[in-house]
């Protein structure tokens, strides 16, 4: 694999990341507002979460949904000194191998929530 080709695949795993972590915020800020008032979801922020999920992968957007549907909130968090700030559990080395230099997200074992290392969206 070329330097370049590294370096495609990592512009696109940040992405993704910056995607999830928008989806993220975007539900988050919808299950507040449902919570709050009972409104209808607004349009262009519908379009704005379906336009994010089509940017995704299939597995990623479907771990995502799992995490989601399990009511973990936030459903996205940050991989923190080999720990998931969402559940605060110790990863094994090898997901953190991965989600460090592989993919720069992946879910937690432990709460299913997806981890992503908040350095590959510093790059």
């Amino acid at each position: 694999v070329t330097s370049r080709g590294v370096a495609e695949s990592r512009k696109t795993a940040a992405g993704e990341i910056a995607a999830l972590v928008r989806l993220a915020e975007l539900d988050e800020a919808l299950l507040d507002r449902q919570d709050e008032r009972r409104r209808p979801v607004y349009d262009e922020v519908a379009d704005e979460r379906h336009a994010l999920g089509a940017k995704l992968p299939p597995d990623l957007l479907e771990a995502y949904e799992r995490a989601m549907r399990g009511g973990r909130r936030p459903a996205v968090v940050r991989f923190v000194a080999s720990v998931c700030s969402g559940c605060h559990v110790r990863l094994h080395s090898t997901l953190e191998q991965k989600i460090r230099r592989r993919r720069g997200v992946a879910p937690c074992p432990h709460c299913l929530r997806l981890v992503y290392d908040p350095e590959w969206l510093a790059s």
